[in-house]
């Protein structure tokens, strides 16, 4: 039976190309990473971080260890940190910054995921009040997973690093999908990732490769960051095997493939649209978007339906999550689309 996997970019497979760099590894181009001697992930480090414009670069396991070692590196235990509240950092990384970093977690609200500077100004902590933890760290997610792919643009983060420049904040950013917010939009990740101290990218994602992510920032945020990897068991060794992909990925012709998931994604939600079943469809931005469903509709029931019908998606309430990446072409989408309306009409 034919299976269209559309519950998120994590499941795509490397491509051919990825497969060929690995094949052409010997142990010339592997070595220890805990002592800087794997050349493999030398060389990735070094052209993610001319990528992103930044001083340095370290490759990590994945979006999620990223994070951490990136909030540990810029805080103290008992800081706090300004999260926006359907970020990753806060609902979906097992609330490692509390347990592990010891940080107090401060939520704002957002517009898909750009906060009003105004409101988030009477979040701040006063540093000098001996009863309050400092706000020391401001966070934002771009794109924004569960605000269905949205985009912060790079004039709305330069505003962002203004405010929290004028606040004594850093200000990080969970870049898990930067590039399909520099493909959407035709900007260079450089132009998001300027206005931030430091970023954090997956190839694990869009990019198509099967682990890792990248951490940049400065010299010194490199080398704390490091130590934290190590911490939390990131130290892995000769990790050139597995870090190869990743130089296909940062491939110019390979972050540019991303417009294909972009224009699927379109394509698939006007095709939901044009169903004409009372289901509201949001417009993507990107390669994500949601669906909302009647709350007539036992959402267990219909999900079993699809996944009968060869369709794997995410439900969270009465929404489905659909994600379009590598692997998916456009049979696939005309299939979900005729699946999805054969599915409905039993329930609606």
């Amino acid at each position: 039976m034919k299976i269209v996997d559309l519950r998120s970019d994590t499941v795509t497979k490397p491509s051919p190309e990825m497969w060929e760099v690995v094949k052409s590894l010997d142990n010339t181009k592997i070595g220890d990473d805990v002592e800087r001697e794997d050349p493999t992930v030398n060389e990735l480090e070094d052209k993610a971080a001319k990528i992103v414009g930044k001083e340095a670069a370290l490759f990590v396991t994945s979006g999620t260890q990223g994070n951490l070692v990136s909030l540990l590196s810029q805080t103290t235990p008992g800081d706090e940190i300004m999260v926006e509240e359907l970020s990753h950092i806060y609902g979906h990384e097992v609330g490692s910054a509390a347990r592990i970093g010891g940080l107090m977690i401060c939520t704002y609200s957002s517009n898909k995921a750009m906060p009003n500077l105004d409101e988030l100004q009477e979040l701040i902590r006063d540093k000098e009040d001996i009863h309050e933890p400092p706000t020391t760290l401001l966070c934002a997610e771009d794109t924004h997973n569960f605000h269905g792919g949205t985009i912060i643009k790079p004039e709305d983060l330069y505003k962002m690093k203004e405010f929290a420049g004028k606040n004594d904040l850093k200000f990080y950013l969970d870049g898990a999908r930067l590039f399909n917010a520099s493909v959407a939009l035709n900007r260079p990740a450089s132009d998001f990732t300027q206005h931030v101290d430091s970023v954090m990218f997956c190839l694990s994602k869009g990019l198509s490769c099967p682990v890792g992510s990248i951490v940049a920032g400065s010299y010194d945020f490199i080398e704390k960051a490091r130590k934290y990897r190590k911490m939390l068991g990131g130290g892995m060794r000769q990790a050139g095997v597995i870090a190869c992909f990743g130089l296909i990925a940062l491939e110019p012709k390979w972050i540019k493939r991303l417009e294909e998931d972009h224009k699927n994604a379109k394509f698939l939600a006007e095709g939901l649209k044009n169903l004409e079943f009372s289901i509201k469809v949001q417009q993507p931005e990107t390669n994500i978007f949601w669906v909302d469903f009647p709350l007539k509709i036992p959402m267990d029931k219909l999900m079993v339906e699809l996944y009968k019908n060869g369709i794997k998606t995410f439900n969270f309430n009465h929404r489905i999550r659909f994600v379009t990446h590598y692997g998916i072409n456009e049979d696939d989408i005309k299939f979900t689309i005729a699946t999805i309306g054969k599915v409905l009409v039993k329930f609606l």
